[in-house]
């Protein structure tokens, strides 16, 4: 019966079908809810969705390098098995269990790597979060006084970082962060040049930070014109962390900062005041929108 020969080898691979049963049942270790309370709520802290990204990039990572080798191996270890219960040896046959072990060992090599190279990316990003995060925390304990803060603000198909009510203002804060080449992470030297919507890093030109920022505002300003039944004044903010910016032409439409400069940038007085009923009718709104007045940060609403 020639079909024995290719059922009997299945014999080897229980072990391998074990091993992948108790990975994928512990891959529950991994699977953290950093943006949900206990009772499943959905919280909207600063950078709740770079932490649940980077959660489920882990769990991948975890099970491409449990279940990788397994399932690379898989084809070979049915292959030897075939050479034991074989009645001859077919070269061919043995060269092609090779080969789709090879090319399955690659292509996890590369998925892995890819994953590194998103985790590391998304843990850049997170950190730049906390950074205007902190910076944001600070500026409410020194000017609370008509001063609110909302975090992970959704749009439609795209995320706002954080919008800024203060007395002055409304402003729609986008964060982004980039890598330093290792040369320039040698020499410490992080500086941009800002020439209108061109963003000049050292080893390349962007244009697509600006053009975000300036599509948040718009969206932003929008929605309030929209929900306020008024035409709401919007300011977009662009901030990079850990960049020095050298200013060779600003933009007209959006505040591009630095590291550091974002609080200074908050706190200048000279902006004319916000009218008070327009300040608690955008309140209103924000709350709406993003749907839990628990997930904003800031005081409630102070008469004059």
């Amino acid at each position: 019966m020639r079909w024995l020969e290719y059922l009997l080898p299945l014999i080897f691979l229980t072990p391998l079908f074990a091993t992948a049963v108790v990975v994928i049942g512990l891959r529950h270790l991994f699977q953290d809810k950093p943006g949900f309370s206990p009772s499943g709520h959905r919280l909207r802290q600063s950078g709740n969705r770079f932490r649940e990204r980077l959660a489920e990039a882990r769990v991948k990572l975890f099970l491409a390098g449990a279940l990788g080798p397994v399932i690379a191996i898989t084809p070979l270890i049915y292959g030897m098995g075939r050479m034991l219960f074989s009645s001859h040896q077919d070269w061919l046959e043995w060269s092609i269990y090779g080969l789709i072990t090879t090319i399955a060992a690659l292509i996890v090599g590369a998925f892995m790597m890819a994953l590194s190279y998103r985790i590391s990316n998304l843990r850049l990003r997170l950190a730049g979060a906390m950074n205007v995060a902190h910076d944001l925390q600070n500026l409410l304990r020194t000017q609370h006084q008509g001063l609110y803060i909302f975090h992970d603000v959704p749009a439609d198909g795209f995320t706002i970082d954080h919008v800024v009510i203060t007395e002055h203002g409304i402003f729609s804060l986008l964060v982004r962060t980039r890598q330093a080449g290792p040369e320039i992470a040698q020499n410490g030297a992080h500086t941009l040049r800002l020439e209108g919507e061109r963003l000049h890093f050292p080893d390349r030109e962007e244009t697509r930070p600006v053009r975000e920022a300036q599509r948040a505002r718009r969206w932003l300003q929008e929605r309030l014109s929209r929900d306020c039944k008024r035409e709401v004044p919007v300011k977009a903010v662009l901030v990079l962390p850990g960049w020095r910016i050298e200013r060779v032409r600003d933009n007209d439409d959006v505040q591009v900062l630095g590291d550091k400069e974002l609080s200074d940038f908050m706190q200048h007085s000279e902006r004319p005041a916000l009218p008070q009923p327009l300040h608690d009718d955008v309140l209103r709104a924000l709350v709406r929108l993003t749907d839990d007045q628990q997930t904003h940060h800031g005081l409630s609403p102070t008469p004059r």
